[in-house]
């Protein structure tokens, strides 16, 4: 009797352990992002660029200077670039349009005889302008007078808040490229496109600027009122990726 009532209860607590079990463990539900492609679709990919004139220029300049000792070196740097920023302020160009991108201080030796001999320390400070594309000439000009004797470049680019414009314009142009590509291909399949199943964003707002090389000796020798300078064009990618049901 105790062996048969044993056995009922057993069987009993594996009933209600099964019965609980369903409730512990649900079965697993679909996040958003495992929605699986419809097999009636049709995947198509928009592009578009436009073309814009640079609005602003970085121009970078430096100044170099040689000692024996480096004291010397560095306050004769500080002097020449203390002249380059007063330039620069009377070309309108304020401080915080302004910054230092490297200054070096490193020992130059001279070898004779397979034997190096220290000849005095190089000083070299290089600093950045941002600046409008009409007073790049300016500025370039004013290296030559104020003895910068480092290699310009310059960049020419747009600001952020154009750069995002017109992003936004080439998204849009990008998106009815993709349609027209979507409903030319439904037609010729014999069907209608219905509403964008996914819409997937394949760039992001981005001007790559444009960069030219300035040499200071060319430029001293240019007989010229002026140095001129040219722009050129930038472009303005956008691209999508649009899959339509029918």
């Amino acid at each position: 009797m105790k062996k048969a009532f044993f056995t009922v209860s057993l069987a009993l607590m594996l009933v209600i352990g099964l019965f609980a079990g369903s409730f512990l463990d649900p079965a697993p539900v679909a996040s958003a992002g495992d929605t699986a492609q419809p097999q009636n679709s049709i995947t198509v990919q928009g592009t578009s660029s436009i073309t814009v004139t640079p609005t602003i220029a970085y121009v970078s300049i430096g100044v170099a200077t040689f000692n024996k000792d480096a004291t010397i070196a560095q306050s004769d740097n500080a002097k020449k670039m203390d002249l380059v920023y007063k330039a620069l302020a009377d070309l309108g160009i304020p401080k915080d349009k302004i910054k230092t991108v490297s200054y070096d201080i490193h020992p130059r030796y001279n070898y004779k005889d397979n034997v190096s001999v220290l000849a005095g320390y190089d000083v070299t400070n290089t600093i950045q302008v941002t600046t409008d594309l009409a007073k790049v000439s300016n500025v370039l000009d004013m290296t030559v007078k104020q003895g910068v004797n480092e290699a310009n470049s310059i960049y020419f680019g747009i600001t952020d808040q154009e750069r995002d414009t017109i992003y936004l314009q080439a998204l849009d142009q990008a998106v009815v490229s993709a349609k027209a590509k979507a409903t030319a291909i439904a037609k010729a399949a014999g069907v209608t496109v219905k509403e964008p199943f996914q819409i997937i964003e394949g760039s992001s707002a981005s001007a790559p600027p444009i960069t030219y090389l300035a040499d200071v000796k060319s430029i001293r020798a240019a007989d010229a009122a002026s140095t001129p300078i040219s722009g050129g064009e930038l472009k303005v990618e956008a691209n999508i990726t649009i899959i339509y049901n029918y």
